[in-house]
């Protein structure tokens, strides 16, 4: 090899190893953070989750994100936490389960902010930022709308969400606060937790179909998306839509129209997941730049009946 040739060679090899150092220097210089789901299994807690990796690549590339999956156990989600906490993360963001406030105190006792998205954890020895919305309002929102149609002294069912967790909770103290204030007549027949799994939410109402008659259940009030298919699953096999009237939330695309305009369910309460993720890395960037955590960050919900769903994503 002549020696014009080799120093171009060695000039080449100079440049990509510039390169290389640059590039590795500029993933060193992201803000790492770690987001551990309730559930992929849930469709809308899956937008959510995949929302952070989406977000990070276009319009937050100062962001590395981890998401990790808590398949609806809190011990899963307490694994995926010690996970983290190995990791070189600057946060860690969780969407709690019930049960893993441990990991959480963890968390904060490594001298991480505690952010929760969504949901929050049950604990006085923890201080936390929220970002999501008045859980109570989604009951309130599906109240207002079924007082609308459920004749009187009619019935409805309630298939919650997982026990314990704040938005069953709330979602449940919402809609029987505006119910009763609403229409005293109508009467919450059952209320069970179906866990965001459509096996579970399809049971409940075979069961609730065996033991009061399609004429004694008036309504439905669903507390998740998965639960929503469930009940829709069922009710559409007994011949029984629109004849039993379904709030449902989270409004899943395409199915959450699908459903509105089909007549299987009557309204849908949603918050856009995309405005929780902004919310959570524009409150990181405050933070970075100095500003002290907020103790919450609101996202207001959005209702969805069959007059509006078109305009849904416009």
């Amino acid at each position: 090899m002549s020696k014009k040739n080799l120093l171009v060679l060695l000039l080449a090899v100079l440049v990509l190893l510039t390169v290389c150092v640059l590039s590795a220097n500029a993933e060193d210089d992201k803000i790492k953070v770690g987001f551990v789901s309730a559930a992929f299994s849930d469709e809308w807690c899956h937008h959510l989750a995949m929302a952070y990796e989406e977000l990070a690549e276009t319009e937050y590339p100062m962001f590395d994100v981890t998401v990790l999956d808590g398949n609806v156990d809190a011990n899963i989600q307490l694994n995926a936490i010690d996970a983290l906490l190995q990791q070189d993360m600057d946060y860690i963001v969780m969407h709690p389960l019930p049960g893993v406030e441990p990991g959480l105190l963890a968390i904060q006792a490594a001298g991480f902010p505690v952010i929760c998205v969504d949901t929050v954890p049950v604990s006085d020895e923890l201080v936390w930022t929220q970002i999501g919305v008045d859980e109570a309002e989604f009951g309130r929102l599906q109240a207002e709308k079924l007082a609308e149609v459920i004749p009187e002294n009619g019935t409805v069912g309630l298939a919650m969400n997982q026990l314990g967790s704040n938005s069953q909770i709330y979602r449940t103290k919402g809609f029987e606060e505006k119910m009763a204030e609403l229409r005293p007549d109508v009467k919450i027949i059952d209320k069970q937790a179906v866990d965001s799994k459509t096996d579970k939410a399809m049971n409940l109402v075979e069961d609730w179909l065996q033991r009061f008659g399609s004429d004694g259940l008036n309504a439905i009030q669903c507390q998740s998306a998965m639960g929503v298919q469930g009940v829709v699953e069922v009710l559409k096999a007994h011949d029984l839509t629109g004849k039993i009237y379904v709030a449902a939330q989270d409004f899943t695309q395409p199915a959450g129209t699908e459903w509105l305009k089909n007549g299987e369910t009557i309204v849908d309460v949603f918050y856009d997941y995309y405005a929780l993720v902004r919310g959570t890395y524009d409150t990181i960037l405050a933070h970075e730049a100095g500003e002290e955590m907020p103790k919450q960050v609101m996202i207001n919900p959005s209702v969805w009946t069959i007059e509006n769903c078109d305009e849904f994503g416009k």
